[in-house]
């Protein structure tokens, strides 16, 4: 058995080190998260009565980590419908803190929503997203709306730490048979 040298045994450390540290970033991972609100009894949306409400994509196994997930778009979706009435209807998504930030529809049925800064913000401080949805002109209903969010899943920063310190371990155990 040979004799490792204190340089060598030095670089094989340092090499250790580095790899455990460049490790997390091999790890992150594109993923999708989804939050789905069904309104029963459906919510009846007027001029002087916008419906507020929040997603949030942070419950289950796989769900978001603040501060540790990261956003990279996100989309919404909502069923709104006529009453019936015969009138024109005229609906604003919004999201609170973006004033008119969202999109008109004209309740052609299943309508979908872009995403704002204000809301990639909500997502990645807290992974919930709030939203309203006010008539400009008629009333309607709300029956449900879909919340869907693309990013990356970083992996915990104490998992990256057991296992840099595991590998600083095995580097001590070696440098300590070499000396010895």
């Amino acid at each position: 058995m040979t004799k490792l040298t204190k340089t060598s045994a030095k670089w094989i450390a340092s090499v250790a080190i580095l790899g455990a540290s460049l490790s997390g970033t091999a790890n992150a991972g594109p993923m999708s998260w989804t939050d789905y609100h069904d309104f029963t009894p459906d919510r009846l949306v007027t001029f002087f009565n916008p419906v507020v409400y929040t997603h949030d994509i942070t419950g289950g196994v796989d769900g978001f980590n603040p501060g540790t997930d990261s956003v990279d778009s996100y989309s919404l979706s909502f069923n709104l419908y006529d009453d019936k009435d015969r009138e024109q209807e005229v609906a604003l998504f919004s999201q609170p803190g973006d004033l008119f930030s969202g999109a008109f529809f004209d309740l052609s049925g299943a309508e979908t929503g872009g995403w704002t800064l204000s809301g990639v913000w909500q997502l990645e401080s807290s992974g919930r997203l709030t939203v309203a949805i006010s008539s400009l002109l008629g009333d309607f209903y709300l029956g449900s709306s879909t919340l869907t969010v693309k990013g990356h899943s970083v992996p915990e920063p104490g998992t990256l730490a057991l296992f840099g310190a595991a590998l600083l371990g095995f580097g001590l155990i070696r440098r300590k048979r070499i000396t010895d």
